[in-house]
This record gives structure tokens, C-alpha cells and sequence, in this order.
């Protein structure tokens, strides 16, 4: 079923929405599977967007956001997308999950322009002699206040920290990056650790501007792993478990919606 009008969401038979319903111009939301579930909070504009139910079993959830959702989505089966809230997109950014693995990103990241995530090459790699496999996919973690430059690509594995920072044009394949630091580069390597950012704009910047932003008074946004953060091992090994679509709807709920500052911080 193709939707392309945000009541058609009303009249789902084998799969399910729930929730607000979402805003949807110059979008289409397709269900080609069953027994998916698409859950949308107050506040969802799907802008120049594509999503892709292709299989089943698979848990959609948007996030509120005070940003335009610009996103081409592509879930199969039995994955889990979580989006957090108020995530800016500065061009379409594109989510491929494949092989039952997921994409949980976190709140108020930042991503430019190009910007893709992907659980899975897509196709199997085998060794030459055993014939066994090398290519297994792997869910992707990003924590709160992450930036992402242009044409940067996160692929299986990954795990970013949150108020880290990613280069543009940089290949996160496989990594764990540290909350609070900068990498880049393909491959990707360390620039810088103990950083933060901030969202403030310096294009149309003069030297006043450029002095008075010399120097950051607060620590809003350098997170600190603690009895609070979200042990993500622990939550990959309980998604393998769900047997229902429900199942991670409650852990949703349970531990993404009600975390704390430090709940993605990696130390």
C-alpha cells in the first residue's frame, strides 16, 4: 500500500500505525510487507521523504521534531529504526537496515548533507578456502548531539558516542567513537579528543562574532558515562529476543523516551 496522503495511515489492514498523525508533502510512505508498525509523535513532517516497509515484522518510530523530517528509510524485516527527537537534516539522509539488525539514533544530532547509515553491504562476502561468511551485519548506535559532516557514511557496527563529531566525508565502518571527540577521514582516525559543539551558525560570522565565540561557557554538552547510560550490548541482545513487534515498542518507551543526558555516553 502506498501512502501518500497521512489519513490513508487510518486504513492500514496488516500492518499498524500509531500515534499522531504525520505531515507528509512531496512524501510516500510504502508497506509492501506485514506485521510492520509505524509510530509518529506530535510534531512529525516528512519533507521530500521516502520510507520502505519491504518485509515484516519491522518497528518505524519517529520522533517529534521542530525540524523537517528529510529521510529515505528502507526497513526489511524484523527491524527496529528509532529517530530521536528534534534531529536536524540539512538534506535527504538515508537509512538502509538489513538482516534483522537496527539504526538507533539518539537527540539533536545534526546531519548534513549526503549523509548515509547502513546496517548491511547488501551482499555476501565468503572466504576463498572455508567458504564461511566475513560480511555479517551489525546494528548502528548514535548517541545525543552528534554532528555528521557532508557525505559522511556510517556503516555496520558502529557505535558513536553522544556530542561527538564526525568529518565530512568520513567512512565510520565497524568503529566505537568516544563521546566528546572528533573523528574523520577514511579510514577514520581520532582529530581531536575532549571536544564538544555547539549548533550556532558561523556563515555569515564577522571578527565581533568570531571574538565574542572564542571561548564556551558551559558543559551542556560534554556527557560522561554513569549509572544512568544505556548499556547497548545489553539492548542488541534483547531486540535478538522480541518475538513481537510490541515486544520492542515497550523497550522503546521504557528506556529510549525517558533516558537521561548521559543515557548514550561512551567513554
Amino acid at each position: 500500500m502506498q501512502i501518500t496522503d497521512a489519513g490513508q495511515l487510518l486504513e492500514l489492514n496488516e500492518n499498524e500505525f500509531v500515534g499522531e498523525l504525520p505531515k507528509l508533502t512531496d512524501s510516500q510512505i510504502n508497506f509492501k510487507g506485514k506485521n510492520n508498525i509505524l509510530i509518529c509523535e506530535e510534531g512529525v513532517h516528512l519533507w521530500n521523504s521516502r520510507i520502505d516497509f519491504n518485509g515484516e515484522n519491522s518497528v518505524l518510530y519517529l520522533s517529534g521534531n521542530i525540524h523537517d523530517y528529510s529521510v529515505n528509510i528502507a526497513l526489511h524485516k524484523n527491524n527496529v529504526c528509532f529517530i530521536g527527537k528534534n534531529n536536524f537534516f540539512n538534506g535527504r539522509t538515508t537509512f538502509v537496515l538489513s538482516e534483522a539488525k537496527n539504526i538507533i539514533l539518539g537527540d539533536e544530532c545534526f546531519i548534513s548533507y549526503n549523509v548515509v547509515f547502513r546496517t548491511s553491504d547488501g551482499h555476501c562476502i565468503y572466504h576463498s578456502s572455508s567458504k564461511d561468511r566475513l560480511n555479517y551485519a551489525k546494528s548502528i548506535y548514535v548517541g545525543d548531539h552528534v554532528w555528521f559532516g557532508q557525505n559522511a557514511m556510517v556503516f555496520k557496527g558502529s557505535k558513536i558516542g553522544s556530542g561527538s563529531t564526525i568529518g565530512a566525508g568520513s567512512v565510520v565502518s565497524n568503529k566505537t567513537v568516544p563521546s566528546n571527540a572528533t573523528y574523520a577521514g577514511a579510514p577514520l582516525r581520532c582529530i581531536h579528543e575532549d571536544t564538544f559543539w555547539t549548533s550556532h551558525s558561523v556563515h555569515g560570522w564577522g571578527e565581533a562574532e568570531i571574538e565574542k565565540m572564542s571561548q564556551a561557557d558551559s558543559d551542556l554538552f560534554v556527557y560522561t558515562a554513569d549509572e544512568t547510560t544505556l548499556d547497548l550490548e545489553e539492548i542488541e541482545n534483547r531486540f535478538n529476543t522480541y518475538s513481537s513487534p510490541d515486544d520492542v515498542i515497550f523497550d522503546i518507551t521504557s528506556h529510549f523516551l525517558i533516558g537521561s543526558k548521559n543515557r548514550f555516553a561512551i567513554d
